[in-house]
């Protein structure tokens, strides 16, 4: 099995990187794993010019392209997103619109489908106890599942997290998460 870890932060060493870290520790051995931070993806704005509509390809050379290639080779995603503002962080946001090519959004009919059978767990979190921030980044980790043909599988968020110390209260439930995800 082929597991991409997507950090939907622009930082590598925060709480969403640690939170993938521990699930990572916890993939069984015969699994082949990757994590990418999207802030060490160059990724451009789409520009909006819908050249993609017609070409299933965007216009841009940057990054996109090789991590479709690797989205497409993996069997599972687990996609973690921290609340910037109550929303996605910028870098996933940017990701989200370039996956346009590569999706079933209308009028892109005959877009470039991902191999089938796909699954995503998604894990969101956030500095305040709002949950509903965090619901709605689980949503649209969702939303981006039904238009890319993966299934969005489970999803786990936590709130109260300032920074990485604060990944220790909540490890036996990331612990736990994964083994069911996993085992």
């Amino acid at each position: 099995m082929k597991v991409l870890l997507l950090n939907a932060s622009p930082k590598n060493n925060g709480a969403t990187q640690e939170i993938l870290n521990i699930v990572r520790s916890l993939l069984p051995s015969d699994v082949n794993s990757e994590l990418i931070c999207l802030g060490d993806v160059n990724i451009t704005f789409c520009l909006g010019d819908k050249a993609c509509y017609d070409t299933r390809k965007c216009v841009i050379s940057d990054d996109m392209e090789a991590l479709i290639d690797k989205i497409d080779e993996a069997e599972v995603l687990v996609i973690a997103a921290p609340s910037y503002w109550g929303d996605v962080p910028g870098h996933f946001k940017a990701f989200i619109d370039r996956c346009t090519a590569y999706s079933d959004t209308k009028p892109n009919p005959a877009h470039r489908a991902l191999k089938s059978g796909k699954k995503c767990y998604g894990i969101a979190l956030r500095t305040g106890n709002r949950p509903a921030e965090c619901e709605h980044i689980i949503e649209t980790i969702n939303h981006w599942c039904g238009h890319m043909g993966i299934d969005m599988a489970d999803s786990v968020y936590f709130c109260g997290i300032e920074g990485t110390a604060d990944i220790a209260r909540v490890a036996d439930s990331i612990r736990k998460k994964a083994a069911e995800w996993f085992s």
